[in-house]
């Protein structure tokens, strides 16, 4: 974990333990499976969000190379947002893929919510690189990069932990990075709504999805 002892500001955006910041260590049991998460008292499975967030007006750039406004260009849709890097051994790729595997499941397309997918890891993620990696879940999920100054005032606006250096990955592929663990939830107006700790099963996303498209 973070010698910055991240839990108090993000405990100021979510009001739960499990949404601490969360190192991506193949070591770690949940880097074998998500758990699942428990019915929220009104039937969410996403833990709601306390204060008044938006998305930031932070300028990024997509895979591409187009300028993309994280605070003015998801408006209209529902947005899930996701802070994560390419090399991620666990945390990354299974919120990514219970998402768009859930998605597939019931029929819900990314014309109706978008799925953006932030790198903390700039360095080593290249526009083509994250494209490619999503496309391992799906095309249509959307990759954003920048500078981590610039990555740095997206989370700072969100009460969200920067990202960390946790060491070497034994995998061989550079350096572990802790970064937020939770799928963040913005209505279509850009307001911060639920959040989905690391844990979110195909089975929750089930759950929450079509309630996203019909109240967002």
């Amino acid at each position: 974990m973070s010698p910055r002892s991240p839990l108090p500001r993000t405990c100021l955006l979510i009001a739960a333990a499990a949404m601490v910041l969360a190192a991506c260590s193949p070591a770690t049991s949940t880097s074998l499976q998500a758990t699942g998460l428990s019915a929220q008292p009104d039937g969410w499975r996403g833990v709601p969000i306390e204060l008044d967030r938006a998305l930031p007006d932070v300028a990024f750039e997509d895979t591409q190379g187009q300028p993309v406004d994280l605070g003015e260009d998801f408006l209209g849709d529902p947005t899930l947002l996701f802070f994560g890097y390419t090399s991620c051994p666990d945390i990354c790729p299974i919120h990514l893929a219970a998402i768009a595997s859930a998605m597939g499941e019931i029929g819900v397309s990314f014309d109706q919510i978008d799925v953006v997918f932030i790198s903390v890891d700039p360095d080593r993620d290249t526009p083509e690189r994250i494209e490619d990696y999503l496309g391992n879940f799906n095309s249509r999920m959307v990759g954003l990069h920048a500078d981590l100054d610039t990555v740095q005032e997206a989370l700072d606006a969100l009460d969200l932990p920067g990202p960390i250096i946790e060491g070497p990955d034994p995998r061989g592929e550079g350096d572990l990075i802790g970064h937020p663990a939770q799928v963040i939830g913005f209505d279509s107006e850009g307001q911060a709504q639920r959040a989905w700790p690391f844990g979110a099963r195909r089975s929750d996303w089930v759950v929450d999805l079509p309630r996203i498209v019909d109240e967002w």
